[in-house]
């Protein structure tokens, strides 16, 4: 039985070398350009230099959003609360599930901020 040693030709070892140094080329460039990325990145989140990124325009919007949904949210609350309670002194089979989605409202509103942070 013949011996199947691995005999790499000379073409072969010239595309392993060349592979490494368009990896290691590679490697190079993305710690060089590393810092101007982290910079950009740094800026679209808003903390880059003008505190004029997107993403903290977006952040602060979403804050806003969420203050405003605790007063509606509670008024909305309150009518479903009545509805509800309505619904369960007529004898309605839709009160406990109307009293169950209130009860799941109320707590996503009062999460809302938490969330939203």
């Amino acid at each position: 039985m013949a011996s199947m040693a691995f005999d790499p030709k000379p073409r072969d070892l010239l595309r392993a070398m060349a592979l490494a140094a368009v990896f290691i080329v590679a490697v190079i460039v993305v710690l060089v350009v590393a810092d101007p990325a982290g910079a950009a990145l740094q800026g679209a989140a808003g903390g880059g230099s003008g505190n004029s990124g997107g993403f903290a325009r977006f952040v602060q919007f979403i804050n806003r959003l969420a203050d405003y949904t605790i007063p509606v949210g509670a008024a909305f609350s309150v009518l479903g609360l009545i509805w509800g309670g309505l619904l369960f002194q007529a004898g309605d089979q839709r009160a406990g599930r109307v009293l169950g989605f209130v009860a799941l409202g109320v707590g996503i509103v009062l999460l809302s901020k938490p969330i939203a942070a």
